[in-house]
């Protein structure tokens, strides 16, 4: 027989060194699998141990430094005073009311102190925030101080009235009890300019204000009746908010439209002292019941977003859209 003769089984086997070379036992796919996700799951809690780490100590600077500029948080340990700005003209309560109600419900504010800057505004954006102050306070329990800066006239004395205590710098412009409504009669420049605006209107009265005509006598009344009651709104919400320190007799004598300095604004019990901010943060403190004088938080600067430019919002408006809407005729509490 045949020494080269080979079975089948021999012809299909490869040869001995054709075999790769053996590493070790080969790792299963799903033990690969276990070990990533075990890796991820690490990197994940360990981003988070790290963020609540970050945030304790950012709220252990903020208690040591004593200041939490525009932080707003909802956790932070010890007690607060929240500071909520009123700066400028008041057009909108939207963004004061939206928070005082965040202070409200932060348990760790014991105080809310409205720091005014204001000459005033509209006269219903006045009224929604002084109401709400006083609802506040009746509901929480919660302690409001009022802070004037440079300017606390008309519609922002107005809002400060709701505050248990009211706190000027003794140079404050302060006061303005009154209203007004002012716009600008066009009418000869129109003519001059060879315009001829044309109105339809449904009531007599529908058009009164009317920038392109004079005022009719039975106009004027009309318009002098609305401005009296809202004067008189206005003295009774001082008399209400400041009561048992002032009379409504002695709010009216004053209420002529006048302002006075922070100084007099004292002597005519319409402010009860003299100070700045700091100041109204201890008195604030002290109204709280607090042996030490916390640290204060500030709302965070609302931007605007695409709601607001898609809705031409007050903060998105062109300076002539400003304009043109300031011509308007209409009630202000406004110095």
């Amino acid at each position: 027989m045949s020494s080269d003769f080979q079975t089948p089984s021999d012809s299909i086997r490869p040869p001995i060194d054709a075999q790769p070379p053996s590493s070790g036992p080969v790792e299963p796919s799903s033990a690969r699998k276990s070990r990533a996700g075990l890796l991820f799951w690490g990197i994940i809690s360990g981003c988070l141990v790290g963020l609540i780490g970050l945030t304790v100590l950012m709220a252990v600077l903020g208690s040591v430094t004593g200041s939490t500029r525009g932080a707003d948080w909802t956790f932070v340990p010890g007690s607060r005073i929240a500071v909520v700005p009123i700066e400028g003209e008041i057009l909108d309560a939207r963004d004061t009311i939206e928070a005082i109600h965040r202070y409200e419900r932060n348990p760790a504010v014991k105080a809310i102190v409205i720091r005014i800057n204001s000459p005033g505004g509209a006269v219903a954006p006045s009224q929604e925030i002084y109401e709400e102050i006083r609802k506040v306070r009746q509901r929480s329990g919660k302690r409001f101080v009022a802070s004037m800066d440079s300017v606390a006239a008309s519609g922002g004395y107005y809002i400060a009235a709701a505050c248990d205590q009211i706190v000027a710098n003794p140079g404050t412009i302060t006061g303005s009890i009154g209203v007004i409504m002012q716009w600008m009669n066009v009418e000869d420049l129109v003519r001059w300019a060879k315009l001829r605006p044309e109105t339809i209107t449904a009531g007599v009265m529908k058009d009164a204000g009317s920038p392109y005509r004079e005022l009719s006598p039975s106009e004027r009344a009309y318009f002098q009746t609305i401005a009296e009651q809202l004067h008189g709104q206005f003295i009774r919400a001082v008399t209400a908010g400041r009561s048992g320190r002032i009379s409504q007799a002695e709010v009216t004598r004053i209420a002529d439209g006048r302002v006075f300095t922070g100084e007099e604004a004292k002597r005519l019990k319409l402010v009860d002292s003299l100070g700045n901010l700091d100041d109204a943060v201890k008195i604030a403190s002290g109204l709280a019941g607090l042996s030490h004088v916390p640290s204060t938080i500030y709302p965070r600067r609302r931007g605007a977003g695409l709601l607001d430019l898609l809705t031409h919002s007050e903060d998105t408006q062109s300076a002539l859209q400003r304009i043109f809407e300031r011509g308007k005729a209409r009630f202000m509490y406004r110095w």
